[in-house]
């Protein structure tokens, strides 16, 4: 079947110029000078602004509260925008700081001066004696003559043949 309508024809369009379209990418630039020129100034005040709070947070404890902060502040903007009576206004949470801790002074502590014992001179080591000869190793006997083996078993008989067995 052929479609018979155009509105099943579909144009290929890059998701690159999709998106710029969607976006507002490619709008004129006299378009940013209202209120999307003050979106953006504000979006990157606030973009600023978060990146200052992280440069500040100094260690594990700092992050946690900042964190934390950023939190409440979110869940009250959102809670606000819930809330459609005017006459109702959300207090701001201020940002949570540790108060600074101030380490007191460890005091210096002198320790006497310490004489070491010296150690009593040893007596000199005497000489070892002098070690006496190793006396002659005497002389091994000779080894007595073995007969040889044909003297020591006796012969044994040859085996008569086996004489043929006939097949029958």
């Amino acid at each position: 079947m052929h479609p018979t309508r155009a509105s099943r024809v579909r144009i290929l369009v890059p998701s690159a110029v999709i998106a710029a379209i969607l976006f507002g990418a490619a709008a004129p630039a006299s378009a940013l000078d209202g209120e999307r020129g003050a979106a953006l100034t504000e979006r990157v005040a606030t973009a600023q602004q978060q990146i200052d709070e992280r440069v500040a947070a100094a260690g594990p404890i700092d992050d946690l509260l900042a964190s934390l902060t950023k939190t409440l502040t979110d869940l009250l903007a959102s809670l606000g925008g819930l809330i459609k009576i005017p006459e109702i206004k959300l207090p701001e949470i201020p940002g949570v700081k540790l108060p600074a801790i101030e380490l007191p002074k460890v005091p210096e502590i002198k320790l006497p001066d310490v004489k070491l014992p010296t150690l009593p001179k040893l007596p000199d080591i005497p000489a070892v004696p002098a070690v006496p000869a190793v006396p002659a190793v005497p002389a091994v006997p000779a080894v007595p003559a073995v007969p040889p083996v044909e003297k020591l078993v006796p012969a044994v008989p040859d085996i008569p043949e086996i004489p043929d067995v006939p097949f029958r």
